[in-house]
């Protein structure tokens, strides 16, 4: 069976993943915990097919040994911050969120999330070291070499009203593989429309990679 290893973003956790497990009956997949609650996994399986979301993308293409069975990417992006012509959020953004986390840790996470779509964020246990670390991630890192060097089949899957990676920030970060661009749809993706990612994983796996 093929070991299915599922990668949050940031300020969340694994269970954002749930609703989207539920509609994949005779799996048992794993999920990495980045730390931003308290906990921390980092999967280590052979020949793993990645599902991630949002800095999940990035985060996987750093920890997760490869070769990959398969990558799809929901709500992702190789490059979070904005460089040369490369769109991106301002890095001010992110430096002055990791300023006011000390003080203000619930409040920066709850503004973000609710930001992203999230009505009633989880706040349990929140990690103010591991967010700032993963502020800085989004900030510093730069993926895309990486990510052109995958020897896998990928599919990127984002939202035309995400209001946190636009448009023109997902068509930079996937420019050589299969897009879906969902019509309406915003950052949470595997909340908003877990029964069809769990169709698209399915689909995959049976070899379906169709944008």
């Amino acid at each position: 069976m093929t070991n299915l290893v599922f990668v949050h973003g940031w300020g969340m956790g694994p269970d954002i993943w749930t609703p989207v497990i539920k509609h994949l009956p005779g799996h048992s997949p794993q999920r990495a915990d980045l730390g931003f609650h308290g906990s921390k996994a980092i999967p280590l399986v052979n020949a793993p097919f990645v599902i991630t979301h949002s800095l999940g993308l990035m985060w996987a293409l750093t920890h997760l040994p490869r070769p990959w069975a398969g990558l799809i990417a929901l709500n992702g992006f190789t490059r979070f911050s904005r460089q040369g012509d490369f769109p991106g959020i301002e890095p001010r953004l992110l430096a002055r969120m990791k300023a006011r986390l000390p003080e203000d840790t619930t409040g920066v996470v709850v503004e973000f999330l609710r930001r992203c779509g999230m009505n009633d964020p989880n706040i349990r246990g929140l990690d103010q070291e591991m967010l700032s670390q993963g502020l800085d991630w989004l900030k510093d890192w730069d993926l895309r070499e990486q990510f052109s060097r995958l020897q896998c089949p990928v599919l990127a899957v984002a939202g035309t009203h995400d209001p946190i990676v636009t448009q023109g920030h997902t068509r930079a970060s996937f420019t050589d593989i299969p897009l879906i661009m969902q019509q309406g749809a915003g950052h949470l993706l595997p909340l908003t429309h877990a029964e069809w990612v769990a169709n698209r994983i399915q689909a995959a796996l049976k070899g379906d990679w169709s944008a």
